[in-house]
């Protein structure tokens, strides 16, 4: 099959093979990211591609059992053309891609979504892509999330690119020294193993420094994370710099999680490999830092997204897991009831079944609205499930609460209009009170409500009911 090609094809497949990155083993800096693009994305396939002269070679790859395939056939020949993500929602409906033999083969190729990786120069060398069997559309926040990532991509590549270019400064740097005076091979020695350490480290940032904390080297890469120009860092202390509290304790096996300042008093999370020589008999450090903001990042965007219910953006049933001890164990310290209210909405399952899911998934929406409304900012609303929810209030006297639940009724059985449909439904409430002394568990508490909600549906629906207090104390 032919592919496309740019008119700087020549000058961008020099730059990939300056690169050294062809056919080489995997890597976990690239094996995460095509990780998470599977997590994060819900795909079954993704990969961080290079494109050659006739062919496109995976350098990551999840859900792919080969290492390459024909550029006739590769969907990252057009994402290399291309200065805006590329997606491809249904390739057996799109005419390049209908009689790909990727597209035409069984569980095909059906949907995809490509961000090129270009060079320090621009040259878009490969894509970062996610693929998968179903056609599908790509939201915002994917293509977002799939942007994100690719730039943590890019950021490796440009990495390798300049160790090559260090590499090669560091061998035109040696001629000139093969040529100076033998008496300053000593010099050219110690410079050669400086140099030969931040390549083979190769951490963003280099800085070296003796005995007593005072700079003795600073690169380019340490200039710009910290905002300290060469001239300027060079005999000052780490401490004045960067550490204010201390240099953290070296371990020449394992690399140090710290926060760092830069010069304009803002701080950065870092990752730091602290390696000591003697040098005619002196003490001196090397420091390779590395940058870790965009992986803590990752890393709170993961850890909100397995709590949060992602058609509500509500607390999910893990976060209230976690939430429902820490209000009983607060209640136990305060001294102050603790109520838990379990709803079940009464009649939504004929709202699905009648208008579909998506008016029942907008639904949902409008009703968490409305709860989220009715009650204080301090209360904890969480979806449970389906079309439960789950409310604490903390610190409410016993005889609100009833009153608040009654409301929370009237609430949700206000109508929604959809067209020229009105949505109906009503919710039934269980309350379960858990007092200071008493010895119940989380779980209990839950049940406790959820029996209670169950004896108001078959009381009627859109009713209340108060649980049962527990027998059993501290």
């Amino acid at each position: 099959m032919s592919f496309p090609t740019a008119p700087d094809e020549d000058a961008r497949l020099a730059a990939l093979y300056e690169l050294a990155l062809l056919d080489t083993p995997e890597e976990p800096a690239f094996d995460r990211v095509t990780r998470l693009v599977t997590k994060l994305l819900n795909v079954p396939i993704s990969t961080v591609t290079l494109v050659d002269a006739q062919r496109q070679w995976f350098k990551s790859s999840i859900g792919v059992e080969a290492q390459e395939t024909s550029r006739g056939v590769a969907f990252c020949a057009y994402t290399i053309l291309s200065s805006e993500p590329f997606v491809v929602e249904d390739a057996s409906q799109d005419a390049r891609f209908s009689q790909n033999p990727l597209v035409t083969a069984p569980e095909g190729i059906r949907f995809y979504v490509g961000i090129p990786l270009r060079s320090l120069q621009g040259f878009a060398l490969g894509s970062l892509c996610a693929l998968d069997t179903k056609p599908r559309a790509v939201s915002a926040d994917e293509l977002a999330t799939l942007q994100d990532l690719a730039a943590i991509a890019t950021e490796e590549v440009h990495l390798r690119e300049r160790v090559v270019l260090e590499k090669k400064n560091a061998q035109a740097y040696q001629q000139q020294l093969n040529e100076l005076h033998r008496s300053m091979e000593c010099q050219i020695e110690r410079r050669t193993n400086e140099l030969n350490l931040v390549i083979e480290s190769a951490y963003d940032a280099y800085i070296s420094i003796d005995a007593h904390g005072v700079v003795l080297d600073w690169n380019r890469a340490a200039e710009v994370m910290f905002g300290w120009p060469r001239k300027e860092a060079l005999a000052r202390t780490i401490t004045e710099l960067i550490f204010p509290t201390g240099l953290p304790p070296r371990n020449n096996r394992m690399t140090i999680t710290s926060t760092a300042r830069r010069r304009d008093d803002t701080e950065l999370p870092v990752e730091i490999r602290i390696k000591a020589l003697m040098i005619d008999g002196r003490e001196r450090r090397s420091l390779f830092i590395h940058d870790i903001t965009e992986r803590q990042q990752l890393e709170r965007l993961r850890d909100q997204q397995a709590r949060e219910d992602v058609l509500t953006k509500l607390p999910n049933r893990r976060a209230l897991d976690e939430r429902l001890p820490e209000s009983m164990a607060r209640t136990r310290r305060t001294q102050q009831p603790l109520a838990l209210l379990f709803m079940d909405l009464d009649g939504f399952k004929a709202i699905n079944d009648t208008h579909g899911h998506a008016m029942g998934d907008e639904l949902l929406r409008v009703i968490t609205k409305r709860l989220v409304q009715a009650v204080r900012e301090t209360d904890y609303v969480a979806r449970w499930a389906g079309d439960e929810f789950v409310l604490l209030l903390e610190g409410s006297e016993p005889t609100v609460i009833e009153q608040l639940a009654n409301k929370l009724i009237q609430v949700v059985q206000e109508p929604m209009t959809a067209g020229k449909a009105a949505l109906n439904v009503s919710v039934s409430i269980g309350i379960a009170l858990y007092l200071p002394a008493s010895a119940e568990t989380a779980n209990e508490l839950l049940k406790r409500a959820d029996v209670a909600m169950y004896e108001a549906k078959r009381s009627g629906k859109a009713q209340v009911r108060i649980a049962q207090p527990v027998d059993r104390t501290c």
